[in-house]
């Protein structure tokens, strides 16, 4: 019998989803076309987001009893961790700038090829022919949605593309991370807590050597006023917030489903975004970059079928054997995260990105800030 509660329950958990991520999407698109400054903005995203879990974790540390990590695990797995999260969502928001809302959901759906890519190179998936097929859909469909693209721009391309890149080796750097017990990070929260902080370090340097001069002789500093000021400080909150709410929100529905249902949920919402992003933002697809589209989607979609079978396979082979059971679950999990990651990118554009970017941070959450 259909547990309706249940379901209204989750249903609300993934309108919450979505409604967090298209609208931080939006909002970054909406901000950074007006406020030429995205990597300092994503210092202070990371760095509000820092202290709310700081403060999070200070106060429930004395009923959780959480230990403190190693310097050298600190140093060796979290750090690299954080540095690619945090060029991944420094280069997505400053793309923000010179690409529609369209151009950069496209391009940022390539993270899976990146994840495939890197997950083979650091041996933690083997070479398949249906793993070069889903590669190859989604670059056709990549290309063909850019072919003639009236919205199309060369520099804008290049930074969405690194930073796809990036957030390939970054999801596969926390699944490592966090698919083992002995490191103490597989949690979402304890994982946040420890790179957020070093995210926000490491795009510091490169936000005050691209941006810090202009900034210092922009006038909307030099001559600003309070009112102008508080307006700043203002936009900069509500993006922090919906970082915060977003990773929160993947959290939430990641714990009460699974990551598939995560990933599917990811497909439609980067549906939707392209439909608003078409009607309200106005951008103009063709006939062809439609079709590109159609044929990127199939490719996203044949890879969360592939994981899911792989997944039930190994739940099945594990169910054979209880000493087997735990670790095999495990690692299930874990590279779940990468999948999640890998359809929603977007977003967070500021915070690790859900429990699945990492476990992303669960499963991806490490933000973004898409």
């Amino acid at each position: 019998m259909v547990d309706v509660k249940y379901v209204l329950g989750i249903l609300g958990q993934i309108i919450f989803y979505y409604a967090c991520s298209i609208s931080i999407t939006f909002f970054n698109k909406w901000s950074f076309s007006s406020f030429h400054f995205p990597l300092v903005v994503s210092f202070f995203h990371m760095t509000i987001v820092s202290h709310v879990i700081w403060l999070y974790r200070t106060a429930t540390k004395g009923v959780s009893g959480k230990d403190e990590i190693t310097w050298n695990l600190f140093f060796r797995r979290v750090c690299p961790t954080a540095i690619a999260a945090a060029v991944d969502i420094g280069l997505s928001n400053w793309s923000f700038m010179y690409i529609t809302v369209s151009m950069y959901t496209m391009c940022k759906s390539t993270t899976i090829i990146f994840i495939l890519i890197s997950a083979i190179i650091f041996k933690l998936e083997k070479p398949k022919i249906l793993s070069a097929v889903v590669i190859a859909l989604i670059a056709f469909g990549l290309f063909l949605f850019t072919y003639k693209s009236t919205s199309f721009h060369l520099w804008g391309f290049i930074l969405v593309m690194a930073a796809s890149a990036v957030g390939g080796l970054r999801w596969v750097l926390a699944q490592i991370l966090l698919q083992r017990d002995s490191l103490g990070l597989t949690s979402t929260l304890e994982f946040v807590y420890y790179v957020e902080p070093v995210m926000a370090v490491s795009i510091l340097p490169l936000a005050l050597a691209i941006e810090g001069s202009d900034m210092a002789l922009s006038p909307d500093f030099i001559l600003a006023d309070r009112h102008e000021s508080l307006y700043v400080l203002f936009v900069v909150a509500v993006g922090a917030s919906l970082a915060l709410f977003l990773t929160f929100s993947e959290y939430l529905l990641l714990s009460n489903t699974s990551s598939i249902t995560v990933s599917i949920c990811g497909i439609i919402k980067e549906i939707l975004i392209l439909g608003l992003a078409s009607t309200v933002g106005k951008d103009r697809l063709s006939p062809i970059n439609m079709i590109g589209l159609v044929v990127c989607l199939s490719g996203i979609s044949l890879h969360v079928y592939l994981k899911y079978k792989s997944n039930k396979f190994k739940d099945t082979k594990s169910s054979s054997s209880s000493s087997h059971n735990t670790n095999s679950k495990k690692n299930t999990e874990s590279y779940e995260l990468s999948t999640f990651a890998v359809a929603n990118d977007i977003e967070r554009q500021g915070l690790l990105d859900s429990e699945d970017s990492t476990g992303s941070y669960s499963n991806e959450q490490v933000t973004g800030r898409k």
